[in-house]
């Protein structure tokens, strides 16, 4: 309906483009995120569609629970939208998904949420286990919980190194944080692969950065997403600007 409501020329992309993509929409079960321009008339339209979608399927968007955050856009004109569409009013940044989006990197601060899970599963679980089971729940549970993060975002060394710390009292201490009973072997020879004598616990760091690569790799191969074609037509294309590409023979891909 909002691609419909876009072609009639009754809402217009907030990010002008080359091509005929759709409506920035991000939507995951009930969560919906869309990106307007802050204009009054445009809100009319979209209250108009969403009103319209009521009708049709009896699904009732409850406006408490809504919220509207602006991107420069002053106090005042933000008062009159929010007022004019009937939701509450946010600030950047905001968590979407469980993670923060904003126009600036994340501070520390907004991950302390995933750092919090990571310690209520060590004081949780980790007393009940032997060595091994411990090992077990370090790299099926505790390793495993930041992955989400770690997909879109760089986390902060000081993140890394606190849940690192949870880790290593799981695997060699249990669920007492403050026990000063000292490990059994060095933590970089622990996140060695078990090939090389190591236990195979995964090096955070490293992989925060293999999980970001595979962006570059979307961004580069030029796959069919929405933000990847927003790049290329409106920074790449638009601004003028050159991508230099080396092909690598052997392989076939572009790098």
């Amino acid at each position: 309906m909002i691609n419909i409501a876009k072609d009639m020329g009754l809402l217009k992309l907030p990010i002008p483009t080359t091509s005929t993509c759709d409506f920035p929409v991000v939507q995951y079960a009930d969560d919906t995120l869309i990106i307007l321009d802050g204009d009054a008339r445009q809100l009319f339209f979209l209250k108009s569609l969403i009103t319209s979608f009521y009708l049709i399927t009896g699904l009732k968007v409850n406006y408490c629970k809504s919220m509207m955050v602006p991107i420069n856009v002053s106090e005042g004109k933000l008062d009159n939208l929010a007022a004019t569409f009937g939701c509450s009013k946010g600030t950047l940044p905001f968590t979407y998904l469980g993670l923060p989006l904003g126009t600036e990197r994340p501070r520390a601060e907004h991950f302390m949420p995933m750092v919090s899970k990571c310690e209520k599963r060590l004081i949780g679980t980790s007393s009940f286990l032997n060595l091994a089971g411990r090992l077990q729940i370090t790299n099926a549970v505790l390793s495993a919980l930041p992955t989400f993060f770690m997909c879109s975002l760089k986390i902060p060394k000081g993140i890394i190194k606190q849940i690192d710390k949870y880790r290593r009292h799981c695997l060699w201490r249990g669920c007492d944080i403050n026990s000063k009973k000292p490990p059994k072997a060095a933590w970089k020879l622990v996140t060695r692969p078990k090939i090389e004598g190591g236990l195979g616990i995964i090096g955070l760091d490293k992989q925060n950065i293999a999980l970001l690569c595979k962006n570059l790799h979307k961004f580069f191969n030029k796959i069919e997403i929405p933000w990847v074609q927003l790049v290329w037509e409106n920074i790449i294309i638009m601004e003028g600007f050159q991508v230099i590409s080396e092909k690598d023979p052997s392989a076939g891909e572009i790098i």
